[in-house]
C-alpha cells in the first residue's frame, strides 16, 4: 500500500508541474518574480488544477509515510520526475527521447540512492536563534545568486538557475515544516502565536513565487530536476549540521555511495536542462511565431509610393 500510494504522489506531482508550467510559461516575461504573476496564473483553471494535483499529492505521500519507511517512500516520489517528461509533451508536436530519459533516470537514481543511504536520521525539530538565522543567511545567498544569474540569463539556463533558487528555498521550508509540526503537537494555541508558522507561510509564499517563474521561463525538464535535487540535498546538510541529525550512511562505502548519488544528481540535472527537447521549446503557446511574408519588389514600390508623394509635395 505505501508503494502504491508512493507512486501515485509522484504521479501527482509531476501533473502539478507540467499543468502549473504550461499556464505560467504563457504568462509575460515582464512578470517574472513579481506578486502579479501569481495574481494572474490564480485566473486560470488548468493553473488551479496543478495546485490542486499538489494537494492530492502531499496526502497521498503523508499516506504513504504514515505506512512506509522514508527509504521506500522517498525514491519512488521522485518518480515524478520521470513522469514528467511524458506528460510535459502531451498536444505538442515533441516526444521524448533517449538523450532525455538516460539523465532523468540518473536524477531519478541519484535521488533514490541518497535517500536510502545518506539520508540523515534523528535530531531535533528545533533549534537556536542563531542557527536558524544562519540558515536563512545560507538559503537568501544561494539563492539570491542563483535569481541573479538567472535575471542575466534566458530561456533553459534561467529556468535552470530560478530552479536552483527554487530548491534552495524549499529547503528552508522542509526544516521550518519540521519545526512548526513539533510546535503544532504542544497544541492549537502555541500553533498561531509561534513565529515558525508565519515564517514558514512567508517562505513558502516566496518559494512558490519563484517556482512559477521558473516554469514561466522555460520547459518544466529545465527546472524541476535542479528542484527536486537540491531541496532534499540541502535540507539534509541543514539537519546534520544545525539539528543534530546524523548520516545515516556507515563507513567508507556508504559515505561513497552518497557523495557519487549527489554527483550523478547533479550531472543529470545540467544534462537535462542542455537537452534538445528543453532547449528548443516553444515559445508561450507553443504555437509556431506568425510567419513575416517578404513583400514582392512591385509591393514594395507600392507601399513606397505615398512617402515618395508626400516628399515631393514638402519639397
Amino acid at each position: 500500500m505505501a508503494v502504491a500510494l508512493a507512486l501515485c504522489a509522484g504521479l501527482c506531482y509531476a501533473n502539478a508541474a507540467v499543468w502549473q508550467q504550461r499556464v505560467a510559461s504563457r504568462q509575460p516575461a515582464g512578470l517574472s518574480l513579481s506578486p502579479r504573476l501569481l495574481l494572474a496564473l490564480i485566473r486560470h483553471p488548468l493553473w488551479l488544477l496543478g495546485i490542486a494535483f499538489d494537494v492530492v499529492a502531499f496526502a497521498l505521500e503523508a499516506a504513504a509515510l504514515d505506512r512506509g519507511e522514508l527509504v521506500t517512500v522517498g525514491p519512488l516520489l521522485v518518480s515524478g520526475l520521470v513522469f514528467a517528461l511524458p506528460l510535459s509533451v502531451i498536444g505538442r508536436h515533441e516526444r521524448v527521447t533517449r538523450r532525455e530519459w538516460i539523465p532523468a533516470i540518473a536524477v531519478v537514481g541519484g535521488l533514490s540512492a541518497f535517500i536510502a543511504v545518506g539520508s540523515p536520521e534523528g535530531g531535533h525539530a528545533q533549534t537556536s536563534a542563531g542557527n536558524w538565522a544562519i540558515a536563512s543567511i545560507v538559503v537568501a545567498g544561494i539563492a539570491g545568486a542563483a535569481i541573479l544569474a538567472g535575471r542575466a540569463s534566458a530561456g533553459p539556463r534561467r529556468a535552470l538557475m530560478f530552479g536552483v533558487a527554487t530548491g534552495t528555498i524549499y529547503a528552508l521550508t522542509a526544516v521550518l515544516t519540521k519545526a512548526t509540526v513539533d510546535v503544532l503537537d504542544r497544541g492549537f494555541t502555541d500553533l498561531v502565536t509561534s513565529w515558525q508558522l508565519y515564517l514558514l507561510l512567508a517562505v513558502s509564499g516566496i518559494g512558490l513565487l519563484v517556482n512559477q517563474s521558473a516554469f514561466q521561463a522555460g520547459h518544466v525538464g529545465a527546472s524541476l530536476p535542479a528542484i527536486a535535487t537540491i531541496n532534499p540535498v540541502l535540507a539534509s546538510v541543514f539537519g546534520l549540521t544545525l539539528f543534530d541529525e546524523r548520516l545515516a550512511a556507515h563507513g567508507p562505502l556508504e559515505l561513497a555511495v552518497t557523495v557519487v548519488a549527489i554527483g550523478i544528481m547533479v550531472a543529470g540535472t545540467i544534462s537535462l536542462a542542455t537537452s534538445p527537447l528543453v532547449t528548443r521549446a516553444h515559445s508561450p503557446d507553443d504555437e509556431d511565431p506568425p510567419v513575416v511574408r517578404s513583400r514582392s519588389r512591385g509591393e514594395a514600390r507600392r507601399a513606397s509610393f505615398p512617402l515618395r508623394r508626400a516628399t515631393r509635395s514638402s519639397s
